[in-house]
């Protein structure tokens, strides 16, 4: 078969998955990802599908699917460019079959290991599977298929996927052999026949890894079963040509620098929040078309691949105040990090992504500082997330790489249709809830934040104490009231479900030490009043001197703290 690519000669051959294991030596490149097909899903589904098909007729074709493979593996050995999942699985199902025979005392078992699993080549001294893995399968795969006595798993991963799918098959063979009797080592061998010859796999062979990428796009261009991640890898990969081996590299660094894997939903997100800093707002399901477009030649790649390296260090750092990349960047203090980082908002990213790469570092600081309140303001006006602001903030992030704006002052000139005015934003504050889920961290800070402005703290944005063993929140009326120590309370309400909705409302909420939140608990307010009132944090002292606590209190409350809001977050 001849492929459309510069005249390349390609193969393609329908082949049984025994017969590919038994007439090759194969490998999977170290960069790919380990195996990680999990029991209770793609491995029962594979033994119940094979099953089915055996037991419906052993003279019926089941097909696998499509496999790429590249003639240029190290050892004339052929890589495994797709299909790694697949084929170490029929090759585990083998083993267990082979190990199954050996228990029922069949002669022949040995054979089977040499024919597809493990042999010796004339000019070696050790068996060598015939398969290779990377360096964290192989060990527990090399000591099933060899039987060598080797661990079946590093320590690290001493439950391995590898070993759990083995001992899977071990289980459902025992019981296959159990009831079929004597008769089992005859329907054993019949296995091992049907995975032979009648389990086939479309087999796709190139004579370069450049090559199988380009085959392996094309195979998944909608993408089924693939991250994002997957797809533009193989693209970029294709797309490299002479430039591969630094392609891969550059990639494999960027992945390392996040501390993922491609397989990670995070990496797609990373390389979503990194394109629309480069070309405006882009969804993930347009992401690998876009990006596909822009790299076509070697060089595209190439270049592709070292500023990908670059935004990957930097958006590891958007998560790290102690990133090494602080001090080229942006080397004076920076406080404003770690509540931007606490607050974990996607259009900051986007925008700091190329803020960080080409602003100077006086503008930078500045920049962490201004995003605080804006990214404040916008989470209490329910805004931040719904388009705008990334909208608006990638559109920023191409300017800034574009040296259109160069400072903050140009920054604020554009966000300045986005950012709610003062007024609005103590309205809205005044009434403000904290989600359950953010409850603890979010409420914490605002809480801090407001007391340190009362006590006219300078830069009382930044975290004062973020250590929940040492400062915790409380909520005075709360999360699990019972109905006799809060009777006027749920009274005032009408019932409890409606006294319910004022247990996230910030103004009921108070900072505590640690040592005592546990202490009161759930008491009624007048065994709590006592300690809050002896509390070190003034706006928890003035919930403790209040004579009851009512949803009229908790609300004169949550408006001072608006009146707060405004000093803590300008705007």
């Amino acid at each position: 078969m001849a492929s459309g690519h510069s005249g390349t000669s390609l193969q393609l051959n329908l082949l049984g998955i025994g017969e590919i294991l038994r007439n090759n030596r194969l490998v999977v490149p170290q960069f790919q990802r380990s195996y990680c097909w999990k029991v209770d899903q793609e491995v029962q589904d594979y033994w119940t599908d094979l099953s089915r098909a055996i037991q419906t007729g052993a003279e019926e074709e089941y097909f696998l699917g499509t496999i790429v493979l590249t003639q240029d593996g190290p050892d004339d050995r052929k890589k495994i460019i797709d299909g790694q999942q697949r084929l170490v699985t029929s090759s585990l199902l083998i083993a267990a079959i082979r190990e199954t025979l050996d228990e029922l005392g069949h002669t022949q078992a040995h054979r089977i290991e040499a024919d597809f699993l493990a042999s010796q080549a004339w000019d070696a001294e050790d068996t060598e599977p015939h398969l290779k893995l990377n360096e964290d399968d192989h060990p527990p795969y090399h000591g099933i298929v060899t039987r060598t006595g080797l661990p079946l798993a590093p320590p690290k991963r001493a439950e391995s996927d590898i070993f759990k799918a083995y001992r899977y098959f071990c289980k459902q063979l025992s019981e296959l052999a159990g009831r079929h009797g004597e008769s089992a080592t005859n329907e054993l061998k019949k296995w091992v026949k049907y995975i032979q010859h009648r389990a086939q796999l479309a087999v796709v062979e190139t004579p370069s890894e450049a090559d199988a990428y380009v085959i392996f796009e094309t195979l998944n261009n909608r993408g089924a079963d693939l991250t994002t991640a997957d797809l533009l890898k193989n693209h970029l990969f294709g797309a490299a040509k002479l430039h591969l081996d630094s392609v891969r590299n550059n990639w494999h660094r960027s992945i390392g620098a996040l501390s993922l894997s491609a397989a990670d939903d995070k990496y797609t997100k990373f390389l979503r929040h990194y394109w629309s800093s480069k070309v405006g707002k882009v969804t993930e399901r347009d992401l690998y078309a876009r990006m596909r477009k822009e790299v076509v030649q070697s060089q595209d790649a190439l270049g592709f691949s070292q500023d990908l390296l670059t935004g990957a260090r930097i958006y590891a750092a958007l998560s790290d105040p102690n990133h090494e990349i602080w001090q080229e960047k942006c080397p004076g203090r920076r406080p404003a990090l770690s509540t931007l980082v606490l607050l974990n908002l996607v259009p900051n990213k986007i925008l700091l992504l190329a803020a960080v790469e080409h602003l100077p570092a006086n503008q930078i600081e500045k920049l962490l500082k201004a995003l605080i309140s804006w990214s404040v303001r916008g989470m209490v006006m329910g805004t931040i997330n719904r388009g705008r602001y990334e909208d608006t903030y990638s559109q920023i992030a191409m300017g800034i790489r574009k040296g259109k704006i160069t400072n903050i002052s140009e920054i604020r000139t554009r966000v300045n249709d986005l950012i709610v005015s003062d007024t609005e934003f103590k309205a809205q504050f005044a009434f403000h809830t904290v989600g359950r889920t953010e409850a603890n961290k979010i409420a914490r800070y605002f809480l801090g934040a407001l007391e340190r402005t009362h006590q006219n703290e300078a830069e009382p944005e930044f975290i004062p104490n973020d250590n929940p063993t040492e400062v915790n929140l409380e909520h005075v009326y709360p999360q699990s009231a019972k109905a006799n120590d809060w009777s006027d309370f749920i009274a005032v309400n009408d019932n409890q479900e409606d006294a319910d909705k004022w247990i996230y409302r910030l103004g009921n909420m108070v900072l505590l030490q640690a040592s005592v939140n546990s202490y009161i608990g759930n008491k009624p307010f007048k065994d709590k009043a006592t300690v809050l009132a002896a509390s070190q944090f003034a706006l928890t002292k003035e919930v403790g001197d209040c004579p009851d606590w009512t949803p009229e209190a908790i609300q004169s409350r949550q408006e001072r703290m608006a009146n707060l809001a405004v000093r803590t977050w300008p705007r």
